[in-house]
């Protein structure tokens, strides 16, 4: 390992989930909560600041292609992710851009120049989320003129083909093809230009690309997924790796399955960042911590649960009669023979615990709440399990998705992240200008001059 990958390699990580007001569906409703924040720019500016002064790897923007009645507030009205870190980029000066970009939806040219582009404009700080889109409304392929939405094998093999796609379009331009020489009327090399001419199962792209490396030559790939296929998409392609598990034993057995993966495809582990998405809330006490999150859930009615879930399982099950506080076990949900496949993530969550998991939980983890009392307590308390999860090897870093924006961010920026630099276990500079820099990965693809 070079020197740099070392360094990076014993500190702990972080990247901060921007949504509006914050994860937690009710959010939007706190009494300190600015509603229109996920379209408000300047607001979304100090958010990303706020996590650039505390010396965070990147923001992190998630995405949704399709919308209803029932959807998290936090997403019914933002902005699109690519083009605000392009905007990002022009605003800050360090921190990371990680935009989310789905391969069912999209086509590999037109994302692989716009996400280019944006990590141009940023000097090399932009990330590409990969995802293959969760139909969480069951209409996600009427937006896109197609008849249904892909099953999940076939999402996953396209998602392979796209990332393949991709990167052998950033690749179209050795990084010193362009001489830019007025005097021999050279603009660029042309030995130092590759076509691409893929052929695939899916798509059929001649290239290349009509812009060259940036300042880390191309965006670092980021992936979630802890299914077979999911897993297997990570560890051939991303660096950092986000998963949700409930304990130590579960994340570190993850995070070596995933590490022995990527090793399989002839990748150094240690160029993997397993990212553990947790909703941290750091108070003076942990009873007042605990009051927060009941504030919150106050906030949520029993009718924006049902409505979600009778959705959400398309008929499966009648939830009338049921309030928002009857089990999982209660509901009969647990009795689905085929649920969704994009259930798999929030089933493994719950397992063994139907009996006490309510349907609000449910809702609140199906919508991206992340809840861990391991993270819940004062910035002591929180700052040593997160301590305790990076050395016993469940976790290189974490992304953090904060229940309530701005307020969760500032007192975690402004509480935990001292104790860990106190500690050497977080940054106090940043060593670099570009994304992959702050993860101590060389920016040149290998084979690539």
């Amino acid at each position: 390992m070079n020197q740099t990958l070392i360094r990076e390699r014993q500190q702990i990580h972080f990247f901060a989930y921007l949504v509006g007001t914050g994860i937690h569906l009710a959010s939007w409703r706190h009494e300190t909560a600015f509603p229109q924040a996920s379209i408000d720019f300047a607001h979304q500016v100090q958010l990303a600041k706020t996590a650039e002064e505390a010396k965070f790897d990147a923001i992190f923007l998630g995405d949704s292609l399709a919308i209803d009645e029932t959807s998290n507030p936090g997403i019914l009205n933002r902005f699109e992710p690519i083009g605000l870190v392009t905007a990002f980029g022009a605003v800050t000066s360090n921190i990371g851009l990680i935009a989310t970009s789905s391969t069912s939806y999209d086509e590999p040219f037109n994302f692989a120049r716009a996400a280019l582009t944006a990590d141009h404009i940023s000097g090399g700080r932009v990330g590409w989320n990969i995802v293959t889109t969760r139909d969480l409304t069951n209409s996600t392929a009427g937006n896109f003129s197609a008849v249904e939405h892909f099953d999940h094998s076939l999402r996953y093999r396209r998602a392979e083909e796209f990332v393949e796609v991709t990167q052998g379009l950033w690749n179209s331009w050795d990084r010193d093809a362009f001489l830019y020489n007025k005097a021999q009327g050279r603009f660029f090399d042309r030995r130092k230009l590759s076509r691409l001419d893929y052929q695939g199962e899916f798509f059929k792209v001649a290239g290349p690309l009509n812009i060259g490396p940036s300042p880390q030559h191309s965006p670092l790939l980021a992936q979630a997924g802890t299914s077979v296929p999911g897993q297997k998409l990570g560890a051939r392609f991303a660096n950092a790796l986000f998963a949700s598990h409930p304990d130590i034993p579960q994340a570190r057995q993850y995070r070596e399955s995933v590490r022995a993966q990527a090793k399989a495809f002839g990748r150094n582990p240690e160029e993997i960042y397993v990212y553990q998405a947790i909703s941290p809330v750091v108070a003076d006490t942990r009873d007042e911590a605990l009051e927060r999150i009941r504030e919150l859930d106050n906030l949520i009615t029993d009718q924006q649960v049902l409505d979600f879930l009778q959705e959400y399982f398309a008929g499966q099950l009648d939830f009338t009669g049921l309030g928002a506080d009857a089990t999982v076990a209660q509901s009969g949900i647990p009795t689905i023979t085929q649920p969704r496949t994009d259930f798999r993530s929030a089933g493994e969550q719950i397992r063994g615990r139907e009996d006490e998991v309510t349907l609000k939980d449910l809702y609140s983890i199906l919508t991206g709440d992340k809840r861990n009392l391991d993270f819940i307590g004062t910035p002591r308390h929180v700052a040593d399990s997160l301590a305790r999860w990076h050395a016993e090897g469940a976790a290189d870093g974490f992304n953090l998705m904060f229940s309530l924006l701005p307020q969760d961010l500032e007192r975690f920026a402004t509480g935990v992240i001292p104790l860990l630099q106190e500690r050497g276990l977080a940054r106090t500079e940043y060593a670099g200008t570009t994304l992959k820099s702050h993860l101590g990965l060389d920016p040149q693809p290998k084979g690539q001059s």
